[in-house]
C-alpha cells in the first residue's frame, strides 16, 4: 500500500479551501431564507393571497381614515377570507384614470344607507361602516361596480356578514357585521388598487 506524505503548505491550503467553501454554503442558505420570507409577488383572486402590509398589526376600534388621490375609481370586486389571527375583507377598485382610494371605517350602532338614511340589516353583534372615498359612478370611471354581496367562507371566526351598498357623492358604502367590536386595521395595496380591512379574531 502506498503512503501519501503531505507538506505543511499543502495541509494549510486544504484548510483554507475548506473554510472558503463552508462560508459560501452559509451565505447561500441565508439568501434562500431571505427570499422565502419576502412578500408574495403577484396578488391572486383569493383574499388570503393579498400580501401583508409592511407594518405590524396595529389595530384599534376607533375611526380609521385616509385621503384618496387621483381617480375616480369604482369598486369592482369584494372578497373575504380567514387569516392567521384575523378575518379579511378586500375591496378591489379600477378605473380609466389611475388613483389610490381613501376610506373612513368605524363601528356604528345604526347602519343606514347614504342619502336615504334607511336602516340596513347587518348580521352580527357589531357593525363596521365602510366608506371608500375617491370613487365615482361607472359612467365616470369606465369600470362596472360590484353589486352582489360576497360569499363568506365557512372558516371565518369574527366576521359574520358583509353587506354592500352603492356609490353616493364620491363614496362607496358597505357594512361588515362582526361578532363583537374587535380591533381592526385598514391599509391600501396597489396593482390593482385595493382597500384591505382586517378584523382581529383572537
Amino acid at each position: 500500500m502506498t503512503t501519501m506524505n503531505h507538506s505543511p503548505a499543502a495541509v494549510l491550503l486544504a484548510a483554507v479551501l475548506l473554510a472558503t467553501l463552508t462560508g459560501c454554503g452559509d451565505g447561500e442558505s441565508d439568501r434562500v431564507l431571505s427570499t422565502g420570507s419576502a412578500s408574495p409577488a403577484a396578488p391572486s383572486v383569493a383574499a388570503s393571497a393579498d400580501p401583508e402590509p409592511t407594518e405590524s398589526f396595529r389595530a384599534g376600534t376607533g375611526t380609521d381614515t385616509e385621503e384618496p388621490t387621483g381617480g375616480p375609481l369604482s369598486v369592482v370586486a369584494v372578497r373575504v377570507a380567514n387569516q392567521d389571527g384575523y378575518d379579511r375583507v378586500v375591496f378591489e377598485l379600477d378605473g380609466d384614470v389611475a388613483g389610490e382610494p381613501g376610506w373612513r371605517v368605524e363601528y356604528t350602532d345604526d347602519p343606514a344607507q347614504q342619502g336615504s338614511g334607511e336602516a340596513v340589516e347587518v348580521g352580527g353583534s357589531a357593525a363596521l361602516a365602510v366608506f371608500i372615498t375617491g370613487v365615482g359612478y361607472p359612467m365616470d370611471t369606465g369600470a362596472a361596480e360590484v353589486t352582489d354581496d360576497p360569499a363568506l367562507p365557512s372558516d371565518l371566526t369574527v366576521i359574520e356578514d358583509v353587506v354592500l351598498g352603492a356609490t353616493f357623492e364620491g363614496q362607496y358604502e358597505a357594512f361588515i357585521g362582526t361578532a363583537r367590536e374587535a380591533p381592526f386595521r385598514v391599509f391600501r395595496l396597489s396593482d390593482p388598487a385595493r382597500v384591505v380591512i382586517d378584523v382581529q379574531n383572537s
